[in-house]
This record gives C-alpha cells, structure tokens and sequence, in this order.
C-alpha cells in the first residue's frame, strides 16, 4: 500500500505539472459534474432550450440556476460521491491520456481496460437521493428489478460508493503503470 502511495505521488507530479492535463481533468470534472447534476432535469432543460420564444439569457440563467440542485436533489452522502466522481473521473481519464501518450508503448490491452473501467464505473454511481443511481435504475427497470434498488439500505447509494472505490483502485493502477518507467530511468542513470 506504502508503494501504491509513493506511486500516485510520483505520477501526480509527472502528470499534474503540465497545464494541459490541469484543464483537461478540470474539464472533464466540470462536464461530468454538470451531467450529474442535470441528469434528473434533462427533460426540463431539452424543453427549455427546444422553446424559440425564450432568451437565450434567460435560457442560460435557468440552466444554470439548476446546479443548485446538488443542495436540494441530493443528500448529503450523494453531492459527495458525485463531486468524487466526478473528480476521479476527471483525473482518471487525463491520467490515461497522458500514459497513452508518454509510455513507450503505451497502455496495453489490459491495462488500459482497466483505466476505462473505473471511469466507466464512474457513470454507474451518478444519480441523486431521489433516483438512486440513475443509469443503472434505466437499465434494471428494463428487465424488471428497478425494485431490488429500493430494498438496499441506500436505495442505490452504494453503486456511488462503489464507483468511487473502483476509481480509486483504477487511478492507483494507472499511476503504478505511469510511475514504473519513471524509477526505471532513476535507477538506471
């Protein structure tokens, strides 16, 4: 674990010193935020911007006035598990960016399933206190086990803690990947 540690610590510095995964990450943290967020309004927001005879201002300044539903559509457990996931989403995704584009031979197969993995999983825990996890609440109601959500003790809060866990774990693999070359050049010089 001390080793994991030191390696997310290594592949930090290496990957967060260039601003260019800085803003990637932000963004992508920012988007999927904004997703998750939205996502129990996406109906509202489509009709609104779908309407010609309101101003765009105005259009904006509702879209934007529903971010704060993370207050008052989200306890307190699910606005936390979707600002981490959104953020290790943000700081997966430029990690594997960046491994991609700086390791010799890049991510193999394996490793950057697992990359995509966690940040797939990511999307699996976004929802709020009222829908639970919302994709996987979609995909279960179509065949008929949306009910089994309502029987775990956080009605689905769990697939948010998961996928925050899964994220952890997939950014401590990324790091291990991007932190092993790095040593390789400092004990070979």
């Amino acid at each position: 674990m001390k080793e994991s540690l030191k390696n997310l610590q290594t592949a930090f510095n290496e990957v967060f010193t260039k601003n260019s995964y800085i803003a990637l990450s932000s963004a992508l943290a920012i988007i999927v935020f904004i997703f998750a967020v939205w996502l129990p309004n996406l109906g509202l927001i489509g009709e609104i911007f779908s309407t010609s005879s309101t101003p765009l201002a105005t259009k904006i300044k509702i879209a934007v006035s529903l971010l704060g539903g993370i207050a008052t559509n989200f306890n307190f457990l699910s606005a936390g598990y979707t600002i981490a996931i959104a953020v290790l989403f943000g700081i997966n995704l430029a990690m594997v960016v960046y491994s991609m584009k700086h390791t010799r031979a890049g991510l193999d197969r394996q490793n950057l399933t697992v990359g995509l993995g966690g940040i797939a999983s990511g999307a699996l825990g976004i929802g709020c206190a009222v829908c639970g996890s919302f994709i996987l609440s979609t995909t279960l109601s179509s065949v008929g086990a949306a009910g089994a959500l309502a029987i775990l003790p956080l009605h689905g809060g769990e697939f948010g803690i998961l996928s925050v866990i899964l994220l952890v774990f997939s950014l401590i693999f990324i790091s291990n990947k991007i932190a092993a070359p790095l040593k390789c050049k400092v004990k070979c010089l």
